[in-house]
This record gives structure tokens, sequence and C-alpha cells, in this order.
């Protein structure tokens, strides 16, 4: 019988996991840092969406992590987040063979792996007799809180920016590309309990483009409507909204898809810095499916 090594982080021990101990290894934790902070702040709002985080408790000072976000609809994966400072590879592979806390059967969706990791958490689903597949290698991009809330910008006549709104998600999530594996529950509490901001045209009130701080804390469907690209508003709208986190104390950061050449040169051109090695995203898959 397997003994769990992993226990329910209390919002008591929050503050010092993540400011005293992922801080060590800044911003190589930034992922799992502000997934952490997210999760709490929306416990607190009582959001749609429900969030597990476990450590060691033991042994906090090792930074091992595993957070897990489940959705009301059925049908779309958990997303788990894995963490453990550089040297513990080893004890993290004994941590997850033995915790039962992920359910398999949900075929989580492993959110931004540290390369690192990547070869123990497929293993692991080979172990369960799972697949892994990749869906997408994510390319983190970030900017320090304070030279983020430096940024300046110019906002045509035309257009106005103001704070997205319910009645907007319906649309955005028409045109989501992540769909498949995020359902509009995401969207609804990240409208309601964090920053979502759009480009609005003075003419008609027309959202013309619009981005969030997402789940898992960081930057989420960036998006132009495909009528008014090349205008200038992806660039006004991700100016807007990066100078409101790091004016909250913030340090912006976003995971793109390597393959979004255009978000990418976007992010680039804001000031983002591209830090680390890619970080793969992995699904879990029944061995049958798919090629």
């Amino acid at each position: 019988m397997r003994s769990e090594v992993l226990e329910e982080m209390p919002e008591s021990i929050m503050e010092y996991f993540c400011e005293q101990v992922l801080k060590r290894d800044w911003p190589n934790c930034i992922h799992a840092y502000y997934f952490i902070k997210n999760a709490f702040q929306w416990k607190r709002k009582n959001s749609e969406s429900s969030y597990k985080l476990y450590y060691i408790s033991n042994d906090v000072e090792n930074g091992t992590f595993i957070g897990i976000l489940s959705r009301p609809e059925e049908g779309y994966p958990d997303l788990v987040v894995a963490y453990t400072f550089p040297g513990n590879e080893e004890q993290f592979q004994r941590m997850l063979f033995r915790t039962e806390y992920i359910n398999w059967q949900k075929k989580p969706l492993f959110q931004a792996v540290p390369l690192r990791l990547k070869a123990i958490v497929e293993t692991m689903i080979e172990e369960k007799g799972l697949k892994s597949k990749l869906y997408f290698n994510a390319v983190l991009k970030w900017m320090p809180a304070d030279e983020a809330a430096r940024l300046d910008y110019e906002i045509p006549e035309d257009v106005f920016i103001d704070q997205l709104s319910v009645d907007h998600i319906d649309f955005i999530y028409s045109l989501w590309t992540h769909s498949d594996v995020y359902p509009k529950s995401d969207l609804w509490d990240t409208v309601r309990l964090n920053i979502g901001l759009g480009v609005f045209s003075q003419l008609n009130g027309k959202l013309l483009a619009w981005v969030m701080c997402g789940s898992y804390g960081g930057l989420s469907t960036l998006m132009v409507h495909p009528d008014y690209r090349g205008r200038g508003f992806g660039k006004l709208i991700l100016l807007a909204v990066t100078k409101v986190m790091g004016e909250n104390g913030v340090s912006p950061y976003g995971l793109i898809n390597e393959k979004n050449k255009v978000s990418l040169g976007l992010f680039k051109n804001v000031g983002y810095v591209k830090h680390s090695t890619p970080l793969p995203c992995i699904e879990v898959e029944d061995p049958d499916s798919g090629p």
C-alpha cells in the first residue's frame, strides 16, 4: 500500500511557500508561483472552477508542488501544474508515482512542464497504461512588474479601452483557439475575477481586440478581431494589460505556442523577454486514441 506523500496546502503557508521558497528560483518558478496565487484568490471569490494545491509539508523548502484545476463542465481535462527545484527530480518522480491526487481518468493536461521533468511525466503516464501527446510547446515570455508599470502608450481617437464583461464571453469563446481543452467557465471566472481588457470602437462600441489574465495568473486569450488586424490594436491591448498588471505588483507573463510567430513577435515588440527553453504542454490520452 502506497502512503500519500502530499498534503493540501493551507492558505497560511501560501505566502511563505511563494515568496520565501519558490522565489529562490525566479523566474523559472513563475508559472507555479502565479498559479498558486491565482488559486487562492479564486477560492476566496468562489470561482466556478476548483483548485487543489499540494506540497510536501515536512520538506517544504524543496519547492515540490502539484496544482490541479478542475472545471465544472464535463469532457474537459483537469489542468495539472507541476514544479520542483532543480536537483529534486528523483524525489519528484517518486512523489508523482505515489500520489493518488491526480485523477488519471479525467485525462489531465500537464501545463507548461519544465523540460527537466518532461520525461518523468511521460513515463508516469505510460505506467498508468495511458498515452502522452504534445499539445504544444509553450514559450514563456515575461516582464518584471516594475518595468511593466513604467510602460506608456497612446490610445487612438477612434477607439477606447475598457473592462471586458460577461456579455463578451460567448463571442470571445467562439474565436478562442484553445476551446478544445479550456471550457467557457474559464473565461467566465477570468472576466469576473481577474483582469480582462478590450479595445472598443468609439463609433459603435464593437469589441476589436482583447486579452485577459487567465486561470493560471498569466496572460491568455490575446486576440484581435479578424476584420481589424494590422491596425496596432494587438500591441495596444497588450501594453494596456501589461501596465495594469505591473501597477498591481504582478510580473506579467504569457505561455505562447512556439508556432505562433505573430504573438511571439508582439510580446517581443512590447518588451517581454523569452525565458528558458520551451515548456511542453502534455495531454493524456487513452492508449488506443489517435494514430
